[in-house]
């Protein structure tokens, strides 16, 4: 085998109260990989569709990040060429970086047939995030590779726990960070208050997601004291957007990722009325904002038979 074909989903990193430790796969968008083994000895990219300004080189590129670890750590007498066919927005907290990341080293732990552990693989993967985010983490791009929802027990050595989600509709206001990363933002300390709040939100979402229950996923994933006071600052009229969005009927809603899009679940005869509160044009946005009605999704980065 000298090339393979990938597709890697969206995700929802932080899914509400669960920052850097939640991350639930989407079914849409996704992006589609060509992997190609060279004698180059050099990672390149190539960037087609919507490249945003996407850097292509690999010093820079998660994707490239990713396979010049692999490269590294497996001593692989090659190079490698990584074709990416942009569907997921970057800058927009999808996991966009992370699913580059996921496909770069599950392509090439085919293609050289290493055979890597997931753990592997996955470890392999967060250290590319550090090309966009200027720091790895594991949330984004294990949620990738697996697909369902993932909880991160621990970093070093990477232990996760995944469970597998029922059809959860999601709304998405698609918005581009107005910054790289907000990540040194996010504060390092947090009330005794706060920390008990966030653990019990955090438990009930696990729970929730255990037994099915869309309307306790909604109310956990409303409730944040890390992530959600940060970002959503730098999302403009995000309270009134969020309360309008409630009102419309969505069971919960929250900052994706890391910012500046906007998640809603809801019960499927809510989508359209929450996708039109969520879709509706303020005198703030100088353009009409994308709207993406998607759901959950078990499967992770997969091997597809071509572009």
């Amino acid at each position: 085998m000298t090339e393979i074909f990938l597709r890697a989903p969206a995700t929802i990193a932080n899914f509400g109260p669960g920052f850097d430790i939640f991350a639930l796969a989407l079914a849409e968008p996704c992006d589609v990989f060509r992997i190609r083994r060279t004698k180059s000895k050099k990672v390149t990219i190539a960037v087609v569709g919507d490249r945003d300004n996407l850097p292509t080189e690999a010093e820079k590129n998660t994707a490239g990040v990713a396979a010049l670890v692999f490269l590294k750590r497996l001593k692989a007498p090659a190079g490698v060429e990584i074709e990416i066919i942009k569907k997921i927005p970057a800058g927009a907290g999808l996991g966009s970086s992370g699913a580059s990341a996921v496909a770069a080293v599950y392509g090439l732990d085919k293609l050289f047939k290493t055979g890597l552990d997931v753990e592997d693989r996955l470890e392999i993967a967060s250290r590319g995030e550090e090309a966009s985010s200027g720091a790895s983490h594991a949330d984004n791009v294990s949620a990738c590779g697996l697909g369902g929802f993932v909880l991160i027990r621990n970093r070093h050595p990477l232990r996760f726990d995944r469970i597998e989600v029922p059809d959860i509709p999601i709304v998405m206001r698609i918005q581009k960070k107005s910054m790289t990363t907000s990540r040194s933002l996010i504060p390092g300390h947090l009330s005794l208050a706060g920390v008990k709040e966030q653990m019990a939100w955090c438990a009930a979402l696990v729970h929730a997601l255990h037994t099915g229950d869309l309307k306790k996923i909604g109310e956990a994933i409303s409730r944040d004291h890390i992530s959600e006071p940060v970002r959503s600052r730098y999302i403009p009229g995000y309270e009134d957007l969020k309360k309008r969005a409630l009102e419309a009927g969505a069971l919960g809603c929250n900052v994706s990722g890391g910012g500046s899009s906007v998640f809603a679940i809801c019960d499927k005869d809510r989508v359209d009325l929450v996708a039109e509160v969520l879709g509706a044009r303020r005198e703030t946005d100088p353009e009409p904002p994308l709207v993406l009605k998607t759901k959950s999704a078990n499967q992770g980065v997969t091997e597809i038979d071509g572009l």
